[in-house]
């Protein structure tokens, strides 16, 4: 009884969680028209959302970041360069942004308190484990039924509404846009296993066949004539009809050309970058791609998590995220650039320096040592070599 009501509707326990006819367990509503299940793991298994969460979340974890204050960048804190000790801060900053496309939000238990009266690490934790509600207008957090209060976890939420402190990810806000997706995955891999359409047919000449005896003489085809059996076929009263079927007349190549463009759409990325169709491609395409990709895809997570950390230094420093090194373009470009800069006046040669990751002048000369020339001697010494010249 109750899984024949699982299999009509999903049913919601108490503690948020829901649970389908297959026994799944999950905290979004995942049924979709596609008839798909939409979970975590399904979503990336399609290549394009697979791609799209990956190249962002990497995007962004492969940028430096800085404490600022008074518009200098100081001493890289802890918290910035090593958030989560275990990990690296490449692998740590990837996750986070990774869970907060997916799931909406990111949370973290904060470390105890550093030198500076701030913590120095941050101890990531799954957003399914995590339940948030506000008790006497604070934030309360509860991570496997244990509460902390809001002083006590980083909370970097997604997209978000008026009034709500949950933000929104694409498992709960585009779960119809992905389970099409998955279906037409799905879809994909059986017909190339040929689980989409039929071989034959077998038709017979027997008005009176029971279905018994249809899956009788089904089951001595498959026997006889399937798999990788190359056989002669006899058959008696049995005429075999076969069925042709090609991913153009099923408009497979179709639909997944556009899934890419939709997956694109979901997460703000220009479509070239995973993949989909795009006839009119130059140089300067690529370029506005580029800024197209760090405005609307990486920039919203950049913020969030810029403000996420910068709550977490001391009062009067933030956290930045380099974007230079995103945009950095050829070298030519660049020297022409500090050309241009040097020339105009608004740039020194520490400048460039400082742009090209080397050292300035004054602190080059300093660790070589100072260079000294004694004139008087240079001129001793060629007027001895030019006498014995001339005596020679």
């Amino acid at each position: 009884m109750l899984l024949g009501l699982l299999k009509r509707q999903r049913i919601t326990f108490p503690n948020g969680n829901s649970v389908d006819g297959y026994g799944r367990i999950s905290r979004n509503y995942v049924d979709t028209w596609a008839g798909t299940y939409v979970d975590r793991w399904s979503a990336l298994s399609v290549p394009g959302v697979w791609r799209g969460v990956n190249l962002i979340a990497s995007a962004i974890a492969g940028l430096p970041i800085d404490a600022i204050r008074n518009g200098q960048v100081i001493a890289t804190p802890p918290i910035l360069s090593r958030p989560n000790p275990p990990e690296t801060r490449f692998s740590t900053i990837q996750a986070a942004v990774a869970g907060a496309i997916v799931d909406g939000n990111f949370f973290a238990v904060l470390g105890p308190l550093g030198p500076s009266g701030y913590p120095d690490t941050i101890y990531p934790i799954d957003p399914m484990r995590v339940k948030c509600k506000y008790e006497d207008g604070r934030r309360v957090y509860e991570i496997d039924n244990v509460r902390f209060d809001q002083s006590e976890i980083m909370h970097v939420p997604g997209f978000t509404f008026p009034g709500e402190h949950l933000g929104v990810g694409i498992l709960q806000a585009q779960r119809q846009g992905l389970g099409m997706s998955i279906a037409v995955n799905e879809y994909a891999a059986r017909y190339f296993n040929g689980g989409t359409t039929p071989s034959v047919v077998l038709h017979t000449e027997n008005p009176d066949l029971s279905q018994e005896d249809a899956d009788l003489i089904k089951q001595k085809w498959l026997m006889h004539y399937g798999g990788r059996s190359r056989e002669p076929a006899v058959l008696g009263g049995i005429k075999v009809e076969p069925l042709t079927d090609n991913a153009g007349d099923s408009q497979l190549v179709e639909s997944r050309q556009f899934d890419l463009t939709e997956i694109a759409n979901i997460l703000g990325i220009p479509g070239y970058y995973l993949g989909a169709p795009n006839s009119s491609r130059t140089y300067s395409n690529v370029q506005e791609e580029q800024m197209q990709l760090l405005r609307f895809a990486l920039m919203p997570w950049i913020v969030r998590f810029e403000q996420g950390f910068s709550d977490l230094l001391p009062r009067g420093q933030v956290a930045k995220f380099n974007v230079d090194a995103f945009l950095r373009p050829d070298t030519l470009t660049r020297y022409q650039a500090h050309e241009i800069g040097l020339r105009s006046g608004f740039l020194t040669v520490d400048d460039v320096r400082k742009i090209e990751d080397l050292e300035p002048l004054e602190a080059q000369q300093a660790d070589e040592g100072p260079l000294e020339i004694d004139e008087s001697d240079d001129v001793e010494e060629y007027e001895d070599d030019t006498e014995e010249e001339i005596l020679s």
